[in-house]
């Protein structure tokens, strides 16, 4: 069990720095046991237990991706083993998420959930009633208004310069302080660009209590990730926001370019829209097909088929010429890969610097 004495409401060296309001709306993520307001963000099958559990296990929130349902229950177990008795959380996707998905996370009594991607309300209520405490990851002042009145315990703000699936169309210093104007009680999170303390310290001066960041932690020695998904984010000076890699999920993302993106998308990201269309056409699959990573392994950059699914551990190298390589507008500015400890650690100390102020 977890003890809280080095939680972020106690009187301890992580937290004595925080405000008063900053204190109250951090109180309940405190109480579960969280030290720092550091979250990795659940990137489906990149955030296995081995990195949500490294997150956890150093005082961050460690979000286990969605996974497909077959798996699911394992999963989560594996990484509450590995996060050393600290609170874990798990990312719910709402356009792939099942009944039996809720159904483990309340049985295994997962204490945090995050939402994305669509109308949460009723997935709120329910995980709620059971006492979990629930984010939601919005990309509007529309969107964060609907998940404040269906009863959200945190906001994640994401900036239109996140990497993956995009909801803003903002960028995050200007779409953050329109959401923390909405609450004062409840935590916000700030998400987009968030890789280094003085990025942290920067959205905790627009009003953000937490931050959350999901290409940082993919180069870490722990995401699930191929090396060569690696090599590219580090070797990337620039990304496109595309609908390619949508068959089934047709929604804007960001990529750093490859052979793909070369043979389909114009200068600006657009693709044809017959195949946007085809992209579309399939989103009925989405709860019928199993999340399994080999569903990419058929592609080819001259073939105009493109899943969502990330190139992990133990598929083909070539590969990465043909799926998605998620990763945030900035990813330049990222030149090593370091211990999920290491990032929780540094970014942690970005927000003791802004409270010292």
């Amino acid at each position: 069990m977890n003890d809280n004495r080095d939680a972020i409401t106690a009187p301890s060296r992580a937290s004595k720095h925080l405000s008063g309001s900053d204190i109250e709306a951090l109180a309940k993520l405190g109480a579960l046991g969280v030290r720092h307001p550091v979250m990795q963000a659940g990137m489906t099958s990149a955030s296995g237990p081995a990195l949500a559990g490294a997150v956890s296990a150093a005082g961050g929130i460690g979000t286990l991706g969605l996974h497909d349902v077959s798996v699911w229950e394992e999963m989560i177990e594996r990484t509450r083993a590995r996060a050393k008795g600290n609170p874990i959380s798990v990312n719910l996707l709402l356009p792939y998420t099942r009944v039996k998905h809720l159904d483990v996370v309340i049985r295994q009594q997962v204490p945090i959930v995050t939402l994305f991607w669509g109308d949460g309300k009723r997935e709120i209520r329910q995980l709620r009633k059971h006492g979990v405490f629930v984010f939601q990851q919005v990309g509007s002042v529309v969107e964060a208004r609907k998940a404040i009145d269906a009863g959200v315990d945190g906001i994640i703000v994401q900036g239109v310069e996140a990497g993956g699936h995009v909801r803003a169309e903002k960028r995050l210093d200007v779409l953050l302080p329109e959401v923390v104007e909405l609450t004062s009680t409840l935590p916000v999170f700030a998400a987009g660009g968030i890789y280094a303390a003085e990025d942290a310290a920067r959205v905790v001066g627009l009003g953000a209590h937490g931050v959350c960041t999901g290409t940082r932690f993919l180069l870490t020695p722990e995401s699930h990730i191929h090396d060569a998904y690696r090599e590219a984010l580090l070797a990337a000076d620039n990304t496109i926001l595309t609908h390619l890699f949508g068959f089934g999920w047709p929604d804007l993302h960001r990529v750093v370019p490859n052979k793909a993106t070369e043979r389909w998308c114009r200068e600006n990201g657009s693709i044809p829209g017959w195949l946007k269309m085809l992209n579309t056409s399939f989103s009925f699959t989405r709860k019928l097909v199993p999340m399994k990573s080999r569903i990419s392994s058929i592609q080819k950059p001259s073939v105009p088929f493109f899943s969502p699914a990330m190139l992990g551990r133990g598929q083909q190298e070539s590969l990465i010429d043909a799926t998605a390589i998620y990763a945030g507008e900035q990813v330049g500015r990222i030149h090593d890969i370091k211990p999920a400890s290491e990032i929780v650690a540094e970014l942690a100390k970005g927000m003791v610097f802004r409270h010292e102020q």
